[in-house]
């Protein structure tokens, strides 16, 4: 996997570059992060968030208001700028990688993105949960792919389709296809862990196998029969 901190060092290390946030401010931030992730936003109280910053719970509130004060002070920047940036880090690196097969392409793109999930499934968890009740954040997570990086993906698929090795569909198709294969396993993986018991090179290698058959310009297509679907 190409090497990338957790999110929740790379929002502890964000908060000390912002100067508009005081230091009281970045303790409990980064403490109400830490407690989320560990418990859930739903089990975790202002006392206690207080008590990890090492603050009064006065002080929490002259700052924040309340708990959902604090939840949207940490999302703007993660949905906003950390998770964006550490995606499309790993992005990157799979796209820097020459003379990809369509299968070495998919296998890092899978093979980052489960050890991504597998790393930050605790913080993950919170920010989906927030993705599905607010509907600004949930824009701002749908849009996390740069312009660069699409322009370069777009290279990359009219590449793998100048050597017959992508079916040859829109990559906007191609994309959608497999972002939501991906994303799929994202949920269940952060959301209902309890529901499988892979490893995750058994993830990889089903993920894997099933875009590469499904996105080879060599598989069997589907006949042209409209009554047939």
């Amino acid at each position: 996997m190409s090497e990338i901190e957790t999110i929740q060092a790379y929002y502890a290390a964000s908060l000390g570059k912002d100067g508009r946030i005081t230091r009281t401010q970045r303790q409990i931030l980064a403490a109400a992060l830490d407690l989320f992730a560990e418990k859930g936003y739903e089990e975790v109280g202002t006392r206690e968030i207080a008590e990890r910053a090492g603050v009064a719970e006065g002080t929490l509130f002259h700052n924040f208001v309340n708990k959902n004060g604090i939840l949207d002070a940490i999302m703007q920047p993660i949905v906003q700028n950390i998770l964006p940036t550490m995606l499309n880090t790993l992005d990157q690196a799979v796209l820097d990688r020459p003379n990809q097969t369509l299968q070495a392409f998919v296998v890092a793109l899978v093979r980052d993105r489960v050890a991504f999930v597998s790393r930050n499934r605790a913080s993950l968890a919170v920010i989906l949960s927030q993705f599905f009740n607010n509907a600004q954040d949930r824009a701002a997570v749908l849009g996390m792919v740069s312009p660069t990086i699409l322009a370069q993906a777009n290279e990359a698929m009219d590449r793998l389709k100048a050597a017959r090795e992508l079916v040859d569909w829109p990559n906007r198709m191609v994309l959608q296809l497999v972002f939501s294969t991906i994303g799929g396993y994202l949920v269940e993986q952060v959301l209902y862990p309890q529901l499988t018991d892979l490893s995750d090179d058994q993830l990889i290698r089903y993920l894997s196998d099933f875009l590469v058959n499904g996105l080879s310009p060599r598989r069997i297509p589907l006949q042209d029969d409209s009554n047939a679907i």
